[in-house]
Protein backbone atom coordinates (compact mmCIF):
# COMPACT_ATOMS: atom_id res chain seq x y z
CA UNK A 1 0.00 0.00 0.00
CA UNK A 2 1.13 3.43 -1.06
CA UNK A 3 2.22 4.72 2.69
CA UNK A 4 0.98 8.35 1.29
CA UNK A 5 -2.77 7.12 1.04
CA UNK A 6 -2.66 5.96 4.73
CA UNK A 7 -0.61 9.20 5.68
CA UNK A 8 -2.46 11.71 8.28
CA UNK A 9 -2.45 15.14 7.51
CA UNK A 10 -2.88 14.37 3.54
CA UNK A 11 -5.24 16.62 2.00
CA UNK A 12 -7.54 14.92 -0.72
CA UNK A 13 -9.57 15.99 -3.11
CA UNK A 14 -13.49 14.71 -4.33
CA UNK A 15 -15.39 14.88 -7.21
CA UNK A 16 -18.88 15.73 -6.36
CA UNK A 17 -21.53 16.52 -9.51
CA UNK A 18 -21.19 19.34 -12.53
CA UNK A 19 -17.52 19.39 -12.32
CA UNK A 20 -17.47 20.04 -8.48
CA UNK A 21 -13.84 19.50 -6.46
CA UNK A 22 -14.36 19.38 -2.96
CA UNK A 23 -11.58 18.84 0.08
CA UNK A 24 -11.04 16.63 2.82
CA UNK A 25 -8.19 15.89 5.51
CA UNK A 26 -7.32 13.18 6.88
CA UNK A 27 -6.38 14.65 10.93
CA UNK A 28 -6.12 11.96 13.04
CA UNK A 29 -5.67 7.87 12.97
CA UNK A 30 -9.63 7.64 12.61
CA UNK A 31 -10.98 11.08 11.48
CA UNK A 32 -11.12 13.29 8.34
CA UNK A 33 -11.94 16.80 8.39
CA UNK A 34 -14.34 18.33 5.23
CA UNK A 35 -13.62 21.67 4.50
CA UNK A 36 -16.32 24.41 3.29
CA UNK A 37 -14.61 25.24 0.10
CA UNK A 38 -15.28 23.97 -3.12
CA UNK A 39 -14.16 24.58 -6.90
CA UNK A 40 -14.05 23.72 -10.36
CA UNK A 41 -10.32 23.65 -10.84
CA UNK A 42 -7.64 21.40 -9.20
CA UNK A 43 -4.89 23.55 -8.72
CA UNK A 44 -1.98 25.18 -6.16
CA UNK A 45 -4.73 27.87 -5.74
CA UNK A 46 -7.18 26.09 -4.49
CA UNK A 47 -5.29 23.71 -3.05
CA UNK A 48 -3.79 26.36 -0.89
CA UNK A 49 -7.26 27.46 -0.57
CA UNK A 50 -8.93 24.54 1.16
CA UNK A 51 -6.17 24.59 3.98
CA UNK A 52 -7.37 28.06 4.68
CA UNK A 53 -11.01 27.47 4.47
CA UNK A 54 -12.89 26.69 7.91
CA UNK A 55 -13.85 22.60 8.90
CA UNK A 56 -17.47 21.81 7.54
CA UNK A 57 -17.66 18.86 9.57
CA UNK A 58 -15.19 16.10 10.76
CA UNK A 59 -15.77 12.27 10.62
CA UNK A 60 -14.85 9.18 10.70
CA UNK A 61 -14.69 7.75 7.21
CA UNK A 62 -14.01 4.10 5.76
CA UNK A 63 -10.43 4.07 4.88
CA UNK A 64 -10.64 2.84 1.59
CA UNK A 65 -12.06 6.00 0.50
CA UNK A 66 -8.53 7.11 -0.33
CA UNK A 67 -6.74 3.99 -0.93
CA UNK A 68 -8.86 2.76 -2.65
CA UNK A 69 -7.90 5.95 -5.26
CA UNK A 70 -11.53 7.02 -5.18
CA UNK A 71 -10.48 10.08 -3.61
CA UNK A 72 -7.65 11.64 -4.68
CA UNK A 73 -4.56 12.60 -2.39
CA UNK A 74 -3.32 15.94 -3.69
CA UNK A 75 -1.21 17.16 -1.06
CA UNK A 76 1.13 15.92 2.24
CA UNK A 77 3.36 19.18 2.75
CA UNK A 78 1.24 20.60 5.57
CA UNK A 79 1.43 19.11 9.32
CA UNK A 80 -1.54 18.83 11.51
CA UNK A 81 -2.22 21.78 13.68
CA UNK A 82 -2.93 20.82 17.07
CA UNK A 83 -6.31 22.15 17.09
CA UNK A 84 -7.39 19.59 14.05
CA UNK A 85 -5.60 16.45 15.38
CA UNK A 86 -7.05 16.99 18.62
CA UNK A 87 -9.68 13.74 18.45
CA UNK A 88 -13.44 14.90 17.75
CA UNK A 89 -16.51 13.59 20.42
CA UNK A 90 -19.46 11.96 19.08
CA UNK A 91 -22.35 10.30 20.67
CA UNK A 92 -24.02 7.06 20.77
CA UNK A 93 -27.40 6.23 21.72
CA UNK A 94 -28.29 2.58 22.95
CA UNK A 95 -31.29 1.70 20.79
CA UNK A 96 -33.33 -0.26 23.28
CA UNK A 97 -33.12 1.85 26.15
CA UNK A 98 -32.43 5.23 24.73
CA UNK A 99 -29.36 6.00 26.63
CA UNK A 100 -26.64 8.37 25.59
CA UNK A 101 -22.99 8.09 25.93
CA UNK A 102 -19.88 10.23 24.29
CA UNK A 103 -17.15 8.00 22.57
CA UNK A 104 -13.39 9.76 21.85
CA UNK A 105 -10.31 8.01 20.36
CA UNK A 106 -11.74 4.21 22.31
CA UNK A 107 -12.81 5.94 24.96
CA UNK A 108 -16.92 5.54 26.15
CA UNK A 109 -18.84 7.71 28.75
CA UNK A 110 -22.23 7.83 30.01
CA UNK A 111 -24.21 11.11 29.57
CA UNK A 112 -27.27 12.98 29.60
CA UNK A 113 -29.30 13.78 26.37
CA UNK A 114 -28.30 17.41 27.10
CA UNK A 115 -24.36 16.63 26.59
CA UNK A 116 -24.80 15.09 22.83
CA UNK A 117 -26.10 18.18 21.59
CA UNK A 118 -23.91 19.55 18.37
CA UNK A 119 -21.92 16.47 18.48
CA UNK A 120 -22.12 13.74 15.43
CA UNK A 121 -23.37 10.41 15.82
CA UNK A 122 -20.38 7.80 16.36
CA UNK A 123 -20.85 6.18 12.38
CA UNK A 124 -17.86 4.75 9.95
CA UNK A 125 -19.23 6.68 6.92
CA UNK A 126 -19.13 5.46 3.19
CA UNK A 127 -17.28 7.68 0.70
CA UNK A 128 -20.28 8.05 -1.73
CA UNK A 129 -22.62 9.34 1.84
CA UNK A 130 -19.79 11.63 2.38
CA UNK A 131 -20.10 12.93 -0.89
CA UNK A 132 -23.91 13.24 -0.97
CA UNK A 133 -23.31 15.02 2.21
CA UNK A 134 -21.15 17.26 0.87
CA UNK A 135 -23.29 18.23 -2.34
CA UNK A 136 -26.10 18.90 0.36
CA UNK A 137 -23.67 21.28 2.14
CA UNK A 138 -22.78 23.25 -0.47
CA UNK A 139 -26.59 23.12 -2.01
CA UNK A 140 -27.50 24.34 1.51
CA UNK A 141 -30.13 21.23 1.97
CA UNK A 142 -30.90 18.51 4.97
CA UNK A 143 -28.56 15.53 4.06
CA UNK A 144 -30.62 11.99 4.45
CA UNK A 145 -27.48 10.48 6.13
CA UNK A 146 -26.91 13.24 8.47
CA UNK A 147 -30.52 13.09 9.37
CA UNK A 148 -31.18 9.65 10.22
CA UNK A 149 -28.12 9.54 12.42
CA UNK A 150 -29.14 12.46 14.48
CA UNK A 151 -30.09 11.77 18.54
CA UNK A 152 -33.90 10.93 19.12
Amino acid sequence: MNKQRDKIGALFSLELSAGQIAFGRKVNKEESVFFDFVTDTLSPESIAKAYESRVAFRIPVMKYAVTSGRWKIVDCSRPVGPELAQPGKYFMQDKLTGAFSIYQQGEISPCDRIDVEGLECAAVWEPEHVEDRLRDYFARKPNLWFEQLKPV
